[in-house]
């Protein structure tokens, strides 16, 4: 491998060096960022092949794309560069046409650059000591604490499988990052509460006693009865899950939330956002119907696909029509941003890496789009966050936003 890259051409044509710009894989990236120490020479066409994939990526308002889409964005970008070159009198030879290539595919630094995608020149000395930390910060795991109703904490990791018992006789199962609770051994009338909680960088998911299954976000907590009886099945959230609820019509499913907003359900799949640094709480509906209700007897019903919002301190429900993929990639490894702003994006990243997030001076008043793989360190996250202009410094565990 030491011979291998010696142009920024070779790197731009390694599978392995394109998952390493785009963060999706722990040991590609172990691997080059050790390859670069030990060849510092190769420095410079390393950097350059690094830009041209985030300029590449960034051009496009993508913060993550596959390895043939990049290809595909790299074919399209040097095809239109080339046929905007002055024609030659005669084709140029092979070796010619492969400088042309490769100078084509460098010059969208200068493109970009002009276009204020990306500003290299501002600040190529802050990119190239944030690019690659020595200390870097792992994002989340499968991790979370369950507390049993006579206060027992367990903790719980994505390893081994078990089995115990709550003092009522449920069953409790865990497997590789879930938990299945099975309450055909439960003989005693008094309901039993326990907690489901996830730190910041954590998640979990379970299956409650009827069977409805719930994935939990970081910094969440589900509380439960290990039986649900009566006339209704309630659970109660804070943070983030998503639900697919087990039909049953004599036994509505309710989600209770702060403020005393409920959700009511029959049998459905939908996602709930109700964490305390956020201002609005959110309701998304993916399959099924479910009706948004506030403590003043406000009530709005949703059909798939819609979005109830209730703003903090307002007394209004507002319906709107959903980007379901995105409010729901969280749970299938993504975070998808659309036009969303800095400090919301940030406070995602944060509960996900357990970070904190300050800011040098005035935040910037824009949007954003793209993604970002939750199998990414902080430092990939970041680096394909500054394909968009974002500037940043991180320090311990905390990340300092930059004025632009």
């Amino acid at each position: 491998m030491e011979n291998a890259f010696t142009t920024t051409e070779d790197f731009l044509q390694d599978d392995s060096f394109l998952r390493y710009c785009m963060g999706v894989s722990e040991e590609d990236t172990r691997r080059w960022e050790d390859w670069i120490r030990e060849n510092p020479d190769r420095q410079v066409p390393f950097e350059q092949a690094r830009k041209i994939f985030d300029a590449i990526n960034g051009q496009q308002g993508q913060l993550h794309a596959a390895v043939g889409q990049f290809r595909l964005l790299l074919r399209e970008h040097v095809a239109n560069t080339t046929a905007q070159a002055p024609a030659a009198l005669t084709p140029p030879a092979r070796g010619q046409q492969r400088r042309l290539y490769w100078w084509a595919a460098a010059a969208v630094l200068v493109l970009v650059a002009a276009t204020g995608w990306y500003q290299y020149s501002r600040y190529r000395e802050q990119h190239l000591a944030t690019a690659r930390p020595i200390h870097d910060v792992q994002p989340g795991t499968t991790k979370a604490m369950l507390t049993l109703a006579d206060g027992t904490a367990v903790p719980l990791d994505s390893t081994g499988a078990s089995q115990f018992e709550e003092k009522d006789g449920t069953r409790i199962n865990k497997g590789q990052g879930s938990l299945v609770y099975d309450h055909s051994g439960n003989t005693t009338e008094k309901i039993l509460f326990n907690t489901l909680a996830t730190p910041r960088g954590g998640e979990y998911q379970i299956t409650l006693p009827d069977g409805s299954r719930v994935w939990l976000n970081a910094a969440s907590s589900l509380r439960f009865p290990t039986r649900f009886a009566g006339n209704d099945r309630t659970v109660y959230l804070n943070g983030e899950a998503y639900f697919e609820i087990s039909p049953n019509a004599q036994q509505p499913f309710h989600v209770q939330l702060s403020d005393n907003q409920q959700i009511t359900v029959l049998g459905t799949s939908f996602n709930v956002m109700n964490y305390a640094d956020e201002n609005n709480i959110t309701t998304t509906l993916v399959t099924g119907k479910v009706m948004v209700s506030r403590p003043d007897g406000q009530q709005a019903v949703l059909a798939p696909s819609q979005q109830a919002v209730i703003t903090k301190g307002q007394n209004h429900i507002t319906v709107s029509d959903a980007d379901v993929d995105k409010t729901i990639a969280w749970k299938t490894g993504m975070f998808e941003f659309e036009d969303d702003d800095l400090p919301s994006i940030m406070r995602t990243i944060a509960r996900w890496y357990d970070v904190e997030v300050v800011y040098n001076g005035n935040i910037p008043d824009q949007h954003y789009s793209g993604s970002i793989r939750k199998t990414s360190t902080l430092s990939q996250a970041l680096r394909i966050l500054q394909t968009a202009g974002i500037q940043y410094s991180i320090t311990n565990k905390t990340i300092t936003i930059k004025s632009f």
